[in-house]
């Protein structure tokens, strides 16, 4: 399932894909076997029109839509008929495809439409083909009740603009043939409700929960209504699962609980199974030892059981629900549930519910990231509720058939179907002209989720890219590592450490040399790229090996070389320089103007904050205490032990501001909060100088600093023996 004709616009390959994928071999096409592929293919897309046209006006299901599809010899201008649930409206549809979006709608067109209601409406129907014969039935149904209304319907891929002329046509027909109850309208459907309704298609489907409430509960309905309260387990299992041990689980909603989530449920991790365990051993204190729940909706129906009032039994309706946090408790109680419905049925959860009706734009995503920052999270669990990532997901699907997937705990998609966003990501940083965001990941995953203007996930995403150049981003880190995995066993000694150590950089090199325009080619010249990746892996990494020496000397540490994004950068400049002029690196007049501009420099270690972060050191939340020198403990002591917070913090993986003050809530950089605290305790003889790292301290490890020496020298000591460091 290609892309189609050449020229043919992004939108039009989306409708495209979506009509061949839902409707190929449910249309009968027996009357273009002996045609030419093209010809065959123009008429499927045209009839698939007509029958998605059905789709979106009768809501009817794609089997129907298709089984509705006249078109061919003797259609009389019609080329699907739709019939409504009820039986008491019909749709006349005609369908017009054009590869590039320029299908129009003349009078002759609207002339053959308005003859084949004609033909209907006399019960003309011998004349028409076998497939509208299979319908005649039906049609009669519609059309003899006196009250009936019948719809002509254009359906084109182009911008659906009608002549007068052609309108006149419809408007004379709709008031000749309307009148006496009987209703008849014309309407057109434009590229832009397809391509509409093909998104809609990849929406999730709204879920509806029903939650009772039979003990102690209170709402509030300002600014926005909210009810919290306890409910049963076993509510949630049915959530989840569905309904009770005789009815199919496939009607609970599984983990769709959680499209609004940062993540999806983790699977039976251990401590979801310690839950499991809590819930079956002591189901009644249950709801004391967990935090419960936080649920969305966009709209609340109350019922009550007796009295109407709070804290009596009551019923609440939620409509367009998600779980927002608790996705673990949630599954959990599922599991438990399958092993001891009754014992779960005694387990309580405390839930609180929140509408969103009437809240500002903004706010329910707000709340799903305040509520998940209260438990251990990773960041990039909230990468999930970025419309971006939603967005890239509905391309990969529209514009190449293949699954991306973004929610931790969702499985990856093998290789040949989709990519998943942390695959994405790390090809994109390869791609990207700052060779900083590579040595980044080398160092830690995390790094590929910080956000800001200098964040790796800014930088990226800040504009989205196309699924097409994510997906061929994708294809080249492949082939790349797949190369270098090949090559690995050629090597020993510092050249094997280099492969180890530098192949993310490798990756960063192939990027540049292929150039960023390419990555927009048409498809045949795309394979070709593809083509000469391998060729470019080899020659890029002899070059690197070479350089590596050249620059730093065979005496440098190899690891440490690699997670140091100075040292990274004028690696890149050396070897694409010396591939750009197409002479080996080995070439004496190449290598005197490399060392001219690219000399040995004493290597410097990152500085502290940077290298913890980038290495993922410290664990985000991890506790530190603030350790002042003699002279601060006389100056600002007192200050301190006014409010013991003050000398507590926690860490945050974030290169600016890794810090959180338990003394008001913010986050600062190490010298930043100490500079801070001393304005606080208005010390006025305080030094210029500030250390901050030197002065928060991690308990039982040391402080920032010692633990960075610490860090860097373990670097050091590994590379020097070529082994790679993982953080």
């Amino acid at each position: 399932m290609g892309k189609g004709a050449p020229g043919m616009p992004l939108e039009v390959q989306h409708i495209r894909r979506a009509l061949l994928r839902e409707f190929e071999g449910r249309i009968s096409m027996d009357d273009f076997e002996k045609k030419d592929p093209k010809e065959r293919e123009t008429a499927l897309l045209s009839r698939a029109v007509s029958a998605k046209a059905a789709r979106i006006l009768a809501d009817c299901t794609s089997d129907e839509a298709a089984a509705w599809v006249i078109d061919g010899r003797d259609d009389f201008g019609i080329d699907c008929v739709a019939f409504s649930p009820s039986g008491s409206e019909l749709w006349l549809i005609q369908a017009k495809w054009k590869d590039r979006g320029t299908a129009g709608f003349d009078t002759e067109a609207a002339l053959k439409l308005v003859h084949g209601l004609k033909k209907l409406d006399n019960r003309d129907l011998d004349h028409f083909n076998e497939r509208l014969q299979l319908l005649a039935d039906r049609v009669h149904g519609v059309l003899r009740l006196p009250t009936c209304k019948v719809n002509l319907v254009v359906a084109l891929m182009g911008d659906g603009r009608l002549s007068p002329e052609t309108r006149n046509i419809l408007e004379e027909a709709a008031n000749e043939f309307g009148g006496r109850g009987r209703t008849v309208e014309y309407r057109v459907l434009d590229q832009g409700d397809f391509h509409r309704a093909i998104r809609e298609d990849l929406e999730p489907q709204p879920i509806t929960l029903k939650a009772t409430m039979d003990r102690e509960w209170y709402s509030r309905e300002t600014p926005y209504k909210a009810v919290i309260g306890e409910i049963s387990a076993d509510q949630l299992a049915r959530w989840y699962g569905g309904k009770g041990d005789d009815q199919d689980r496939d009607k609970g909603h599984g983990e769709r609980l959680y499209d609004r989530n940062v993540r999806k449920s983790l699977g039976l991790t251990g401590v979801n199974q310690t839950m499991v365990e809590s819930m079956l051993e002591d189901p009644e204190g249950f709801l004391y030892r967990h935090n419960g729940i936080t649920v969305q909706c966009d709209r609340v129906e109350q019922e009550y059981h007796a009295k109407r009032a709070v804290g009596q039994p009551t019923t609440l309706t939620l409509h367009n629900a998600s779980v927002v946090n608790g996705a673990q408790t949630v599954s959990s109680a599922f599991r438990a549930y399958e092993r001891d419905p009754e014992a779960v049925a005694e387990a309580y959860v405390l839930v609180r519910i929140i509408s969103l009706e009437g809240a500002a734009e903004g706010f329910g995503r707000s709340i799903t990231k305040a509520t998940n920052t209260q438990n251990h999270m990773e960041r990039r669990d909230f990468i999930a509720i970025d419309a971006v990532q939603s967005e890239i997901q509905k391309d990969f699907r529209l514009s190449l058939d293949k699954e991306y997937v973004f929610r931790r705990g969702e499985l990856d998609p093998a290789p040949e179907s989709g990519c998943s966003v942390t695959e994405a990501a790390t090809a994109l940083a390869c791609m990207h002209r700052d060779s900083s965001l590579a040595v980044r990941v080398k160092g830690s995953t995390n790094a590929l989720w910080e956000e800001g203007p200098g964040g790796a996930y800014t930088r990226l995403f800040g504009q989205q890219p196309t699924a097409q150049q994510i997906w061929r981003a994708v294809q080249v880190f492949r082939l790349v590592r797949d190369q270098l995995t090949e090559l690995r066993a050629k090597f020993t000694g510092r050249p094997a450490a280099v492969v180890d150590s530098g192949g993310l950089l490798v990756a960063h090199l192939v990027f540049q040399r292929i150039g960023r325009e390419r990555f927009d080619e048409p498809d045949d010249e795309w394979g070709a790229v593809l083509a000469d990746v391998p060729g470019q892996v080899s020659a890029v990494l002899l070059c690197l090996i070479t350089m590596v020496d050249t620059l730093f000397t065979h005496k440098s540490y190899v690891t440490s070389t690699f997670a140091n994004e100075e040292r990274c950068a004028r690696l890149v400049a050396a070897v694409l320089g010396v591939l750009e002029r197409g002479t080996g690196p080995d070439s004496p007049m190449n290598l005197k103007a490399l060392m001219e501009d690219a000399g040995p420099k004493r290597q410097r270690r990152p500085h502290t904050v940077r290298l913890l972060v980038d290495h993922d050191a410290i664990k985000d939340g991890t506790p530190l205490v603030y350790a002042p020198s003699t002279v601060e403990e006389l100056a600002i002591g007192a200050w301190l032990d006014e409010d013991p917070r003050r000398r507590r913090a926690s860490w945050v993986n974030d290169r600016k501001n890794p810090i959180l003050w338990e003394a008001d809530g913010k986050r600062y950089s190490p010298t930043g909060l100490v500079s801070q605290m001393w304005n606080a305790a208005d010390w006025k003889e305080q030094w210029s100088a500030v250390q901050g790292p030197k002065q928060w301290r991690v308990p039982g490890e040391g402080t920032l600093v010692e633990i960075a020496e610490r860090l860097w020298q373990r670097i050091a000591e590994e590379g020097q023996s070529g082994e790679e460091y993982s953080a």
